[in-house]
């Protein structure tokens, strides 16, 4: 049987709503993984689902309440999901306390580094200090890339893609700040935003800041990633 991958999905607060694109689903599905998107349950609950699933990923969407690193709000900080926020920190925590694979998407990567104790940078625009300027909230189309991400030698992340640098697409204004424990930085783009994290103690843990859900239809190495997750979550499965 194909692996089950569980994707977090956005909620809609007001509206009561829960909602995914459809490129992450395809994503998965076009590795050779089954999509399960996750409901808004009791966390009990859920982490009894989540132990029937072979993978986890985070997808993309707003900002993460800062509380969860420390910090007072910034005042270019965008609008929190007090609802997502609570849940996905607390599934990302104990999917790595279990060794359950994970990929993390944009959010999803910052979500894996709070879970684990690491903080954010609030907005980079204002935030981060840099001689180079990189805009990473494209206008372009969402398959097209627009900036590169170097790899760190002998990183995972460089062995999926099969090379030391890519170009990516780029939708956000946090980013990751301070690691976390296991996490170490294996990407970054040429302002210093980091790009990839991964953790070398887990049977999978990669997070990548930019959407390769939407560029895998036109850019092979994009699909490579989720065919590595999809395999690392069929191993886990034997």
């Amino acid at each position: 049987m194909k692996p089950l991958i569980g994707i977090t999905c956005d909620y809609d607060v007001a509206a009561e709503r829960m909602q995914v694109r459809n490129d992450y689903c395809e994503a998965i599905y076009a590795a050779g993984g089954l999509p399960v998107m996750l409901s808004y349950i009791d966390i009990e609950d859920l982490y009894s689902l989540a132990s029937r699933l072979d993978g986890i990923m985070f997808t993309g969407g707003g900002d993460i309440d800062p509380r969860y690193f420390g910090e007072h709000p910034h005042y270019a900080l965008g609008q929190v999901n007090p609802v997502r926020d609570e849940v996905e920190i607390r599934l990302c925590a104990w999917a790595m306390k279990n060794d359950k694979p994970v990929l993390g998407i944009c959010r999803g990567i910052q979500v894996m580094n709070v879970a684990m104790g690491g903080t954010l940078y609030q907005d980079i625009a204002t935030q981060l200090k840099s001689e180079v300027t990189i805009n990473h909230r494209q206008t372009a189309p969402g398959w097209y890339p627009i900036h590169e991400v170097r790899f760190e030698l002998g990183s995972r992340i460089s062995s999926i893609m099969g090379q030391q640098h890519v170009r990516v697409n780029s939708f956000h204004h946090q980013a990751v700040r301070e690691v976390a424990p296991p996490f170490c930085i294996a990407g970054r783009s040429d302002d210093g935003v980091i790009e990839v994290i991964e953790s070398r103690e887990h049977t999978f843990a990669v997070g990548v800041q930019w959407h390769p859900e939407r560029m895998y239809r036109h850019h092979q190495n994009m699909l490579s990633l989720f065919k590595a997750f999809v395999e690392a979550c069929s191993r886990s499965k034997r």
